[in-house]
């Protein structure tokens, strides 16, 4: 079973390179190549998103978790990124399941998660120059769909948290849905927040989505063309 499970996530061994650069060597070389312009000379607003969307990382787990699992190689530090992003997915799940999202420690920790996913997002448009090409970019795209998801998950958990929709007695999955409808701008108007907070909240999960969607499908439906015309 064990050699099973390795086969399935790591593939060949000797694809299991070892990193070079660790995580916090490449956050600080990157900042300094941002600050001295050695790839653009941006300036201005430019620049300072730029600097903020690299800086801004030290804060969140996933830069850590690439640098204890870079010891390990680049394969399996993918494969634990790949975790962690399921796991961010799956958890404002659990908070609706299990009614932890009455909280405020779940509206604190689905709004930090939902941060990081759209500076990381944000990163890979504006930033992309300072990743390192990946091994597919279709990869990329699968784990797209669940920053997607996980997008439209912890605003579920920020509706039900603060009630949003009104006091009605609204389920798990009226939640789930509100938001899902919400992020693909569908807007069936057979739910609608019931407070200026939940209209705010609503606008700004839109404008998020929206821009999402479109900077970053666009960004890599390019990236895909060229790697599709590189193999042909």
């Amino acid at each position: 079973m064990k050699r099973i499970l390795s086969k399935l996530f790591f593939g060949k061994p000797e694809y299991n390179k070892p990193v070079r650069v660790t995580a916090y060597q490449n956050y600080v070389v990157n900042l300094t190549r941002i600050w001295n312009n050695a790839k653009h000379h941006d300036i201005g607003f430019e620049k300072i998103l730029r600097l903020f969307l690299v800086s801004v990382q030290i804060i969140f787990p996933g830069i850590h978790i690439r640098n204890v699992f870079g010891r390990y190689g680049i394969i399996k530090r993918n494969v634990a990124v790949e975790f962690y992003v399921l796991f961010k997915t799956s958890l404002p799940v659990i908070f609706l399941i299990t009614g932890f999202y009455r909280h405020t420690a779940a509206i604190i920790i689905s709004s930090y998660l939902l941060i990081e996913t759209i500076c990381y997002v944000a990163s890979l448009i504006f930033v992309s120059d300072m990743f390192v090409k990946p091994r597919s970019y279709r990869r990329n795209i699968l784990m797209l769909f669940f920053n997607y998801l996980e997008i439209s998950l912890c605003f579920a958990v920020i509706y039900a948290s603060l009630h949003l929709l009104g006091d009605k007695p609204y389920s798990i999955m009226d939640y789930i849905y509100f938001s899902i409808v919400t992020s693909t701008t569908i807007g069936y108007g057979d739910m609608h927040p019931a407070s200026h907070l939940g209209q705010i909240t609503v606008c700004v999960q839109a404008i998020m989505v929206v821009a999402f969607i479109v900077l970053f499908l666009n960004f890599f439906g390019s990236k895909v063309e060229t790697l599709h015309n590189e193999e042909e």
